[in-house]
């Protein structure tokens, strides 16, 4: 009993003591980088109108910036490590929100809209997933996983209000009009980092880090456990992102009005929002992976009833890869967080990060190029699915890791 007691202390200590952290860091993932790929659906059509770009043309946007991300973010997760979360925060937040702003009012051909997509990868790293997973990995233990989740549903809140208020925006005031919406919005979490409770830099930078439990980097990279993870988030990234930005202009093209289209997409985050808090808690109790499994073969059934039934499947479809997509970005900082530990988190987390941002580059702009070429979305609806498929099993390899090894 007295056990049971010190442990639901423990618990509840966490929640008392970080929920700063948790409210930053939850604002922070909904409003940073990660939000563009919920907003270029909106825009791909009043784009293509403007400028009469293709829609693999747009969507190289999403390549960019997540290759930019994925170039940026080892070096980020160092600092990460060496200066804490509020040092690269207060340097990359304000830089995230000028490339926004340039975006909304110099993009004048495809290449500035290019350069501009990449340059918000670069200097916007610090705006990621990593950097808020940090800061709540290092205040959460024993509730890490709904931790994880409550800040993994910022991102799914994104998805579910951002596409139909960019699709209002968009509707009276244009493309350019949502960007500098999307500007305003990014510049919250600069305000909350100096309520969040964040480790002074000077400290984080006087820790011994030898002394710290877990994996050195040259040490992760010789256990197939690393490799694995790498393998699983891109996969995962290719395909459960492949169709998000897509969703828009799929339905716009079987004749549904441009904002209930924006307004069906959202269902993504209806699914992102509901999923992310529960498999937290889910991961906090049973074993992660037996968890994140099946609702990743949902979404691959979900992307197939797409292709069979059409859009009239769109809900359903929606709602799984929103499903699928919550257990995704929380699985991944969990089980990172988990077999690798504090030593090298930000550096190790990062680069599983940057092959996921990998592949959910390659996965929208293959799609576009493939609907360019045939008039039809069949084919990458049957190869995020059948990517899905071998993310799961690959997860159900990997070998069981101690919860109470303070990592």
């Amino acid at each position: 009993m007295t056990q049971s007691l010190t442990v639901e202390e423990k618990v509840v200590g966490e929640f008392r003591r970080g929920w700063p952290t948790l409210v930053f860091s939850t604002i922070g993932a909904g409003v940073g980088l990660s939000a563009l790929g919920y907003i270029l659906g909106t825009l791909v059509v009043p784009l293509q109108e403007e400028f009469g770009w293709g829609r693999g043309e747009i969507n190289l946007a999403s390549l960019v910036s997540s290759l930019g991300l994925a170039a940026a973010l080892p070096f980020v997760g160092k600092l990460l490590d060496r200066y804490g979360v509020k040092r690269v925060a207060l340097v990359s937040l304000p830089l995230f929100v000028v490339v926004l702003t340039l975006l909304s009012v110099l993009t004048s051909n495809l290449m500035t809209f290019l350069s501009f997509y990449a340059m918000a990868g670069l200097l916007g790293a610090g705006t990621s997933a990593v950097t808020y997973s940090k800061a709540v990995v290092e205040k959460f233990n024993k509730n890490r996983g709904i931790a994880l989740g409550i800040v993994a549903g910022g991102l799914g809140t994104a998805g579910l209000l951002l596409p139909p208020l960019m699709g209002v925006v968009v509707a009276n005031g244009g493309w350019r009009a949502a960007y500098l919406t999307m500007a305003v919005l990014a510049a919250l979490p600069f305000v909350l980092v100096f309520f969040a409770r964040l480790s002074a830099p000077a400290a984080v930078a006087a820790i011994d880090r030898s002394t710290l439990p877990g994996l050195t980097l040259r040490t992760a990279v010789r256990r197939r456990e690393f490799w694995s993870l790498c393998v699983v988030f891109f996969l995962l990234g290719w395909a459960l992102l492949t169709m998000i930005p897509h969703f828009v202009p799929l339905l716009i093209d079987s004749g549904v009005d441009p904002v209930r289209a924006a307004f069906l997409s959202s269902l993504v985050g209806v699914g992102t929002v509901i999923a992310r808090p529960v498999i937290g808690w889910l991961f906090d109790r049973f074993n992660a992976t037996h968890v994140a499994v099946p609702l990743f073969v949902a979404a691959a059934l979900g992307c197939l009833v797409l292709l069979w039934a059409g859009p009239g499947a769109a809900p359903l479809t929606a709602l799984l890869i929103g499903i699928g997509f919550g257990a995704e970005i929380d699985l991944m900082s969990y089980l990172s967080s988990r077999y690798f530990g504090p030593r090298a988190f930000g550096a190790l987390y990062s680069i599983v990060y940057s092959v996921f941002m990998i592949g959910s580059a390659f996965g929208p702009v293959m799609a576009g190029f493939a609907f360019d070429a045939t008039g039809s979305y069949s084919i990458p609806l049957i190869v995020a699915a059948s990517m899905m498929a071998v993310a799961a099993v690959v997860l159900l390899t990997l070998p069981p890791f101690r919860k109470d090894s303070g990592s």
